[in-house]
């Protein structure tokens, strides 16, 4: 396999037989950006581009940036021993990712979940595209939401998934889609997910996440031709109730800063805006 060498640094892909070292790795050093999803870091091993950086056959930083979207994709990992300049190494990894890439690929998103992680992404040719916002609403009262009669709420079933995936497709950009897989382990993980129905087809799905005293909607979508009709909100007074019956009031929802049609269905139901927010950066391979 070929190999970059910088001033002893040797670039390789990782294999599964790294996943021992990876995982002590991950676990031991500070500068580890992990990407927010469905599976872990080391889910993507076995998937281009994740690579290694060694330095005297002892590993000193890795990148994932795998995709699962055939047009886009996100840097899943990035972490660099506090010992080696991680911008550097950064440079040199993201240079061989960039020549390991499907041609499909267009962008390449990475979140700034750490402060270290931003300020370093924030010096490379990636540009800030968005911001992801955090709101909460914490009022112990139900909601009354009704709509009409020709619209039915059940909970989802595997059996759904491939309908639900084809809506998510359609409501959102490549960037923010979730495929089968990741559609999957989202409705695995989730403690309440329910779709809307009218004359027997699916229309809307929401996926919600929860702990012992708090719960976050993961996902709500409404297809698109559907939408503006009090469909979301519909969902979303049905999460509402289901949770407060279960003793838990504390309900939270991520969206992007100019998405103000969701921005204004939450406030409408009671959620404010937390001064919590993760910069989107994306770097544009194809126009």
């Amino acid at each position: 396999m070929c190999s970059n060498m910088h001033n002893g640094i040797e670039i390789r892909q990782a294999s599964f037989e790294d996943y021992v070292p990876l995982a002590n790795f991950l676990s031991f050093e500070y500068f580890v950006h992990r990407h927010l999803d469905w599976r872990t870091s080391l889910d993507w091993l076995g998937k281009e581009p994740f690579l290694i950086a060694e330095y005297n056959q002892e590993i000193i930083a890795c990148f994932a940036a795998p995709n699962d979207v055939a047009s886009t994709t996100w840097v899943r990992v990035f972490a660099c021993a506090n010992s080696f300049p991680k911008d550097e190494i950064w440079d040199l990894f993201f240079e061989k990712a960039l020549d390991i890439f499907d041609s499909k690929i267009k962008t390449v998103g990475a979140l700034g979940i750490l402060n270290w992680f931003v300020h370093m992404i924030a010096k490379t040719r990636f540009k800030l595209t968005q911001e992801i916002i955090v709101l909460e609403r914490s009022d112990s009262s139900s909601v009354d939401d009704k709509i009409g009669n020709e619209y039915f709420i059940r909970k989802l079933d595997p059996d759904d998934l491939p309908y639900v995936v084809e809506l998510d497709e359609l409501s959102f950009p490549p960037l923010w889609q979730m495929p089968m897989e990741t559609m999957r382990l989202a409705y695995l993980q989730s403690g309440y997910s329910t779709v809307i129905e009218k004359d027997q087809q699916i229309i809307g799905y929401q996926i919600t996440t929860d702990a012992l005293s708090s719960a976050h909607l993961a996902r709500i979508a409404v297809r698109p031709d559907l939408q503006k009709r009090g469909l979301a909100g519909f969902l979303l007074t049905d999460v509402i109730n289901y949770y407060q019956k279960i003793g838990i009031s504390r309900l939270t929802v991520n969206t992007q800063n100019d998405n103000f049609a969701s921005q204004m269905l939450y406030k409408k139901f009671g959620f404010e805006r937390l001064n919590e927010h993760y910069p989107v950066y994306t770097f544009q391979i194809y126009e």
